[in-house]
This record gives C-alpha cells, sequence and structure tokens, in this order.
C-alpha cells in the first residue's frame, strides 16, 4: 500500500493507513500543531490515572545536535547497556518469523540484500536520525514504574500516533532509544529517578520513498483469538 499522505477522517482510516514511517520529508510540523496532538493524547487513560509518562520534544537546534551525536555513537560501534531488551531472547514461533519476516521486506523495498552487512548497519542508523523526521521525542518514566504503567504508555503512544494520522502526519515509535542512553542524558534534563522507555519520530512522511510503502503483516483474527459463548 502506497503512504497515504492525506488527513485521516475517522479512526477506522488512521488506524489503517498509519505505519512506522521510515523516511519523512523536510518539513518543519507547526508548533501549534505539534502541542495540539500533543495536549490531545494526554486524554490517554492510564491505570488510576497515574499518567506516567514524562515528554521530552525536540526540535531545530536541540534535535540536530542530538542527532548528530547519536549518529556518530552508533557508527562508531559503541555499545550500551539497555534500560529493557527489545525482544524475549530466544524468540518463539510465530512471533520470530514475525519479526524476521517484517526485516527482510523492509531491507527488500531499500535494495539491501542480506550479505550487504554494511549497507545495513548504515540504514539502521537512520534511527538514530529519527528517520530525518523534523521532531524527535524522548518518552521517560519513573524507573519505579512496572509493567502495567508501560502499557499504559503503550497507550499514550497509539493515542499520539492515530492523532497524527489524523492531522495528516506521520510517526515512527522507537524502542531503539533505550539502547542508547546516554546522548539522551547528555542533551535532555532526565533526572536520576527516571530511564529512557521509547521514543517517536513525528513528521510528514515522504511517499517517494520506497521503505514507506512497507505495509507490515498481521496476523488473521482467528489466529490470536478465540471466542466463548
Amino acid at each position: 500500500m502506497s503512504l497515504h499522505t492525506g488527513k485521516s477522517l475517522s479512526v477506522s482510516e488512521a488506524l489503517e493507513t498509519r505505519i512506522t514511517a521510515r523516511q519523512f520529508l523536510d518539513k518543519a510540523v507547526a508548533e501549534d500543531v505539534l502541542r495540539g496532538l500533543l495536549e490531545k493524547a494526554m486524554r490517554s487513560p492510564s491505570g488510576g490515572n497515574l499518567q506516567p509518562w514524562k515528554l521530552h520534544v525536540m526540535t531545530g537546534e536541540t534535535l540536530s545536535k542530538f542527532k548528530k551525536e547519536a549518529s556518530e555513537i552508533t557508527l562508531a560501534g559503541k555499545l550500551e547497556e539497555p534500560t529493557y531488551p527489545a525482544y524475549p531472547s530466544p524468540l518463539w514461533e510465530p512471533q520470530r518469523s514475525w519479526r524476521y519476516k517484517l526485516g527482510e521486506d523492509m531491507y527488500a523495498t531499500l535494495d539491501i540484500p542480506r550479505e550487504n552487512k554494511m549497507g545495513r548497519i548504515v540504514w539502521l542508523a537512520q534511527n538514530a536520525k529519527f528517520f530525518e523526521a523534523p521532531v524527535g521525542i524522548i518518552i521517560t518514566g519513573d524507573k519505579r514504574l512496572d509493567m502495567p504503567q508501560h502499557m499504559d504508555i503503550g497507550i499514550f503512544l497509539q493515542s499520539l500516533m492515530l492523532l497524527a494520522r489524523e492531522a495528516g502526519l506521520h510517526t515512527a515509535p522507537q524502542g531503539w532509544w533505550r539502547n542508547w542512553t546516554s546522548v539522551c542524558h547528555k542533551y535532555l534534563n532526565i533526572p536520576e529517578t527516571e530511564e529512557v522507555l521509547v521514543g517517536m519520530a513525528i513528521g510528514y512522511g515522504d511517499p517517494d520513498a520506497p521503505v514507506n510503502d512497507l505495509y507490515a503483516d498481521r496476523a488473521s483474527l482467528d489466529e490470536v483469538s478465540r471466542f466463548y459463548r
């Protein structure tokens, strides 16, 4: 499916046209639009109304400096201890196959074959640039939060992604930043009592970028559900 760049007129359409955009246009998001999205997303539910998310929103010069250092660290191969691993290890079926198929489908759109290891590493480093989006967000939370509050932050992310589609924008949620927290702590006012949980790129998706034609597979309803009568 080609990238849908218009505004979504319903929740169903927003969900249907939401993708993880991996290339953005060099086009700023107006501050009033950005603040409006974030303010609306604040209506997201959370258990006990704890509202466990803390938002660090970067644009302009701060984002440029942040991306430059993050890219240098990534390409230098410096490894950091992640706040949380991205996936259980080892992964089991069918999750393992779903994950690897997504990766191979993505690299196919980029025409980067498996044997081109350096090409894949360079592309992976685009994460460090928020895929060139004009807005980069790091979401942190208190270190004392537990799994239910992490779920609440996921609900907040979903609200923000759908609101972005309503406004004609696209997003890329990025667990990537759990692996590169040093640059987050350097540039952002993150208290020692908080940790980096996830990031998000927001902007206008590039409709001419082949990688944005990637429309990830989903399991059928019958594969993952049971109905009890």
